[in-house]
């Protein structure tokens, strides 16, 4: 069966289930992370939050005393996944995912990553896309995405266009060929064989993977390989890798939805085993075993995930696990964020990054900000 018609039985399965949601909308239209914003939120609450608050005006004496009270009570850098979804439910899932912003925005070096990438994307393409030079001494592992072998070139996940991208910029890259439907153990098994034997290289190395390939290259670095053996790997660049699972499967465990995800493992021949693997519910307890090297740089990129600028393939999912908080579509937002961590915001991507017309732009500007992050750390 082909790729477009078992996409739209999915989306028909998830449709059936849930419904057609629809947010409220109330427009939006500011600077947010230093960079212009204009979409719509779900709340009077957000966009008031948005459009005023975090431009430094005082508009709303009531309102502003509840958002004052919300930083008091919430002091941490990093807000926990039951803090926001407590801020969620007080006030809508957008306000609480525009609060992590702004308190990611609050750190230092994840102000220094923003204003780098911003400071690449601002360049011409014939600039940014210039060889790049004393990139000789690098090599990009991309560990490619779910179901790369049957519908990567659709989705992306197999990384084809980024890899040539990088290679015109003078970088050598190779892609780790995972299993395509493996579990996150196994995934890390066959990550770590690569990194193994690439060590052995005057290289140094960066590995690259989004979505599934989070948890398994967090798994093969936390724990896995021991940090001896990681001393040629320099940074690691998480797109969207839900690190401590997705809700969604766990949602798809129950009945009566059960039976549609039983439908879906049999038009897509995927094991319900490996699929459990990237659970909510196991994820989350895998993650506390995980220890990163502490020099090691860590970039995620995270798609901010407004309801007013979710992607059609994000409009489905989003709701069904919106009761967790503010999410991207397949984990709440604060689940992307690696320990230890330098955060990159997308303000108005989810998800699905390859639905982004400006991807190939920002592919180039993202790895020229890691490399610039690589070199302020080696330098320290």
């Amino acid at each position: 069966m082909g790729f477009m018609l078992r996409t739209w039985l999915l989306l028909l399965l998830l449709g059936l289930q849930y419904g057609c949601v629809s947010y409220a909308k109330f427009p939006v239209d500011a600077q947010l992370l230093e960079e212009p914003i204009k979409t719509t939120v779900d709340s009077e609450s957000a966009q008031y939050y948005l459009n005023h608050y975090l431009q430094g005006e005082r508009l709303d004496k009531h309102l502003d005393l509840q958002i004052d009270t919300i930083y008091r009570l919430y002091p941490a850098a990093l807000p926990s996944r039951e803090e926001l979804k407590q801020i969620a439910d007080q006030f809508s899932n957008d306000f609480a995912a525009l609060f992590l912003v702004d308190k990611l925005w609050q750190g230092q070096q994840n102000r220094q990553v923003q204003k780098a990438f911003h400071h690449y994307m601002a360049m011409s393409e014939k600039e940014l896309f210039r060889v790049s030079e004393s990139v000789e001494n690098y090599l990009v592992l991309w560990v490619p995405g779910w179901n790369y072998e049957r519908n990567g070139h659709i989705t992306g996940s197999d990384f084809a266009a980024p890899r040539r991208l990088i290679n015109n910029l003078g970088i050598e890259s190779e892609l780790i060929l995972v299993p395509s439907n493996g579990s996150v153990e196994q995934s890390a098994d066959v990550i770590a064989g690569v990194v193994l034997r690439q060590s052995k290289r005057d290289k140094k190395i960066i590995i690259v993977g989004a979505s599934a390939a989070g948890p398994a290259i967090h798994y093969t670095l936390g724990k896995l390989l021991q940090h001896t053996q990681l001393n040629s790997v320099v940074a690691w660049v998480n797109l969207g890798g839900i690190l401590q699972g997705s809700p969604l499967i766990d949602y798809f465990q129950k009945w009566p939805q059960k039976l549609m995800l039983k439908m879906v493992l049999a038009l897509y021949d995927w094991e319900n085993e490996e699929i459990m693997s990237m659970s909510a519910r196991y994820s989350r307890e895998r993650i506390k075993t995980l220890e990163l090297p502490p020099d090691m740089v860590v970039i995620n990129y995270l798609g901010l995930s407004l309801t007013g600028s979710l992607s059609s393939l994000s409009e489905y999912k989003y709701p069904l696990i919106a009761v967790e908080g503010p999410n991207d579509g397949l984990t709440p937002l604060v689940d992307i964020i690696a320990p230890g961590s330098m955060t990159l915001v997308a303000t108005q991507s989810d998800h699905y990054f390859g639905e982004d017309p400006d991807i190939n732009k920002k592919t180039i500007a993202i790895v020229k900000t890691v490399l610039e992050m690589i070199g302020r750390q080696l330098a320290n």
